[in-house]
């Protein structure tokens, strides 16, 4: 999901008044006063954007956490950040939970309640669902979430891939546009070939080099490296290996598999591919395989 993660922190990054007219509406009272530092002194917790908001009463921050696989544990995490966001700006923060893809998911928590002895304290969020803003998008109100539209289905028409075009094409800045269109083919892979990305979004491989998503991701990647070192190179490798080895079996015993499906087995970690590597011979039919995938990759 780490793709995910970083295009949502480009779009952000570049078109923070799109995200704005997302929360308030294009009529909006509030502006945009700036941007504020996500980061706070607990490890491994950063919000993915904040920004500083003027409301013509009153100053805050709107924070915005962008989920891609619905988990009601990380609800605990985003309300800590909350807190401590509160407390590092002296401000209050909005926390926006903005849910990017629907996939199979029966719920999209926005929030949680604890409960002891009859007395109870709720916590609640600002829930967004972005598929349900998608004619917005397509009207080009919020062109510049045009790359999100491909993962509002589980096995997009690739024709999504030339309407996102369109859409990202009517971007007046180059530079943006460069963005967006590496953002969108990013995003296709998660669904579709190379050549067939390749004949929508017309990208040279030096101008990526030079864009937002790439350097983020790379920069991760080579963090990730000088960390991890060697080690990690050979269970990504091993991972990597076993998802293609289980991919070929399950496409020699069902046809082949879905986008949805594969996108699924890609999200697997290696102790579920072992678990399924074991559990290959009980699955008879594709929706053995699907709720099988289902439940994995929701736990």
């Amino acid at each position: 999901m780490h793709e995910l993660d970083h295009a949502v922190k480009v779009v952000c990054a570049w078109h923070p008044n799109c995200l704005l007219d997302l929360f308030y509406g294009r009529e909006r009272k509030v502006i945009l006063k700036g941007v504020e530092d996500a980061q706070i002194q607990i490890s491994e917790h950063r919000a993915d954007k904040v920004w500083r908001i003027w409301d013509g009463a009153r100053e805050g921050c709107v924070a915005l956490e962008a989920i891609a696989v619905p988990d009601r544990r990380d609800l605990r995490r985003i309300n800590l950040k909350n807190a401590a966001l509160q407390i590092t700006l002296d401000l209050p923060v909005i926390t926006i939970l903005v849910y990017l893809k629907r996939g199979n998911y029966a719920t999209f928590s926005d929030g949680y309640d604890d409960e002891l002895g009859g007395l109870i304290n709720s916590h609640r969020f600002v829930c967004i669902l972005l598929w349900e803003h998608a004619e917005r998008i397509r009207s080009g109100e919020l062109r510049e979430l045009a790359p999100f539209l491909l993962l509002f289905h589980d096995d997009p028409d690739p024709g999504v891939m030339g309407e996102v075009n369109d859409l990202v094409e009517g971007v007046a800045d180059p530079q943006q546009r460069l963005e967006l269109k590496s953002i969108s083919a990013i995003i296709a892979e998660r669904y579709f070939s190379e050549d067939l990305i390749g004949k929508y979004f017309k990208l040279e491989p030096l101008m990526i080099r030079e864009t937002s998503i790439f350097k983020e991701i790379f920069d991760q990647r080579y963090n990730e490296g000088r960390v991890e070192g060697l080690v990690e190179g050979r269970v990504e490798g091993e991972i990597s290996g076993m998802q293609r080895l289980l991919q070929k079996l399950l496409e020699k015993k069902f046809g082949p598999l879905s986008s949805e499906l594969r996108v699924r087995l890609l999200e697997l970690n290696n102790e579920a591919l072992d678990s399924l590597a074991t559990t290959l011979l009980e699955l008879t039919t594709v929706d053995d395989l699907r709720a099988w995938l289902v439940k994995a990759t929701t736990n």
